[in-house]
């Protein structure tokens, strides 16, 4: 985020509104693009830390690695998936090159971009969608092992990567191909990093001859229901701005996609939270149901309690700090959609615990329907409201959705998960509250419109931190990392001495 910060307003002074604009919609192509990986990433990580798992102590960093790593064990299992994620991502690369042309005729740039610019940077593009699927299959492999810190530091550099080596090559050329190519190279060297540590981790990934077969069943039986959580959560994710670019100028799309784009970064808390419940909750599931209760209690308040910080800090200052970053006419342009947005990040983060809960019971499908039944309803209201309002209505759009889509799931998750209740509708409650005074804000409009919004979410975190402080619940969602990690050190040491 630091480094978009720095990098979005010289690269928009530097390659034009048009340019930037047209970059924007790529990145979201790319975005859309590398998760065409046929559920298998996801999966991947299920499937293998479940192996793990049952072998005991043998995922323990203690022991001597390899130790799991035979014909069907999790090389067995990781190297075909890896390799098939490969071949996808050539032959969705391949797709992206042979359309260039035609994608190219559809960004409608007006002044300085050429058709042959946009071609040359979406055949770069398409070159990155393999590097991308690969550094999935790798990067789940490291998180099937719970190897949080190396894959921090790996994601990093590549994030940062994403922004600033574009600006190394600005003082040469303002086109977008060099942009593009700098890109791909950050990328490339996240490859890189992947591919060394899961190696060190796993080190039969480097010897086909000793992957399995028969032990792929279970992978691709849970990876059909999330190659659809893949294909349509992207594409409403990412619909709105190439609808937008069918009914405004590609510069009218930046004043919207900038704030998305700084938002959306927020994603990584909700998501650095389900990464870790995923893998604990898909074990406790059989051994203690009740359990996941407290997950959901713990991991939901904690998420309630942050975004309702960052929901108020928008209120107050997300105006200044858009002004201050990108300048007054570009705060002026944005300003309400970031406001609308960051609605539609709140509800969107409090559904990251009760959607990775219902994943991790193994009812992928049911995130699945759910998906493909808001899909039409979304693109209808999206196209409606975009029409008449532009930008604006876009954002209505997109934050309804994703308030909707967070009740639903809190509604769904008691069905296949008995226990969960009424923790779901106490956080719901709490998450409609919350919208219900920042919508009233927006409505209202001015000081007054913020003084209400700012009281009723006070009201909420309240309650929320009351929960937080009354129950403790983060040191009973530990408990079972804390018992779980001294039952493989106890396992291993009993293991040393036979």
């Amino acid at each position: 985020m630091l480094a978009a910060l720095v990098s979005i307003p010289l690269l928009i002074s530097a390659v034009g509104m048009e340019r930037f604009g047209a970059l924007t919609l790529i990145w979201a192509l790319l975005g859309y693009l590398g998760v065409l990986d046929l559920g298998l990433g996801r999966s991947l990580v299920q499937v293998v830390a479940d192996r793990i798992g049952h072998a005991g102590h043998a995922g323990d960093p203690e022991n001597k690695p390899g130790a799991d790593q035979g014909v069907g064990g999790t090389a067995g299992i990781a190297g075909p998936a890896i390799a098939l994620m490969g071949a996808i991502g050539l032959l969705t690369g391949g797709a992206v090159a042979l359309g260039a042309g035609l994608l190219a005729d559809r960004f409608q740039l007006d002044t300085g971009t050429s058709p042959d610019e946009i071609r040359l940077s979406l055949l770069i593009a398409a070159a990155i969608v393999p590097i991308a699927l690969v550094s999935a299959g790798l990067r789940g492999v490291l998180e099937a092992h719970q190897r949080f810190r190396p894959i921090s530091l790996v994601r990093m550099t590549v994030g940062v990567l994403n922004y600033l080596s574009p600006l190394c090559v600005l003082p040469f050329s303002q086109s977008l191909v060099p942009v593009i190519a700098a890109i791909a190279v950050g990328r490339f060297i996240g490859l890189v990093g992947y591919g060394v540590l899961a190696v060190r981790q796993m080190p039969d990934l480097l010897r086909p001859i000793r992957w399995g077969r028969q032990s792929l069943r279970g992978l691709f039986t849970m990876s059909a229901w999330m190659m659809l959580n893949n294909l349509v959560g992207p594409a409403m994710l990412y619909a709105d701005r190439f609808i937008l670019l069918s009914l405004v100028p590609a510069a009218m799309v930046a004043f919207y996609t900038t704030p998305f784009e700084l938002l959306s970064r927020l994603m990584v808390i909700p998501g650095a939270l389900s990464l870790a419940l995923f893998p604990l909750a898909s074990s406790l599931f059989r051994r203690d149901p009740p359990a996941l209760g407290r997950i959901l209690d713990a991991g939901g308040h904690l998420t309630l309690a942050v975004f309702l910080a960052m929901q108020a800090a928008t209120i107050v200052g997300g105006e200044t700090a858009l002004e201050l970053w990108l300048g007054p006419a570009f705060a002026a342009n944005s300003a309400s959609v970031l406001s609308i947005l960051m609605l539609g990040v709140f509800f969107n983060a409090t559904a990251y615990v009760p959607n990775t809960l219902i994943q991790s019971v193994g009812r992928v499908d049911v995130t699945a329907r759910l998906q493909l039944a808001e899909l039409p309803v979304y693109l209808g209201v999206l196209w409606l409201l975009a029409e008449r309002y532009g930008a604006v209505g876009a954002a209505a759009a997109w934050s309804l959705r994703t308030a909707v889509d967070c009740g639903l799931l809190l509604v769904l998750l008691p069905r296949v998960a008995p226990g969960t209740g009424a923790v779901a509708l106490t956080i719901g409650l709490r998450a409609l509250l919350a919208g219900v005074a920042g919508t009233a804000g927006l409505l209202v409009g001015g000081p007054v419109g913020a003084a209400i919004s700012l009281t009723g979410l006070l009201a909420v975190g309240l309650g929320v931190a009351g929960r937080l402080l009354r129950t403790r619940s983060w040191e009973k969602l530990s408990a079972p990392l804390r018992k779980s990690r001294a039952a493989r050190l106890i396992d291993g040491t009993a293991a040393d001495r036979t």
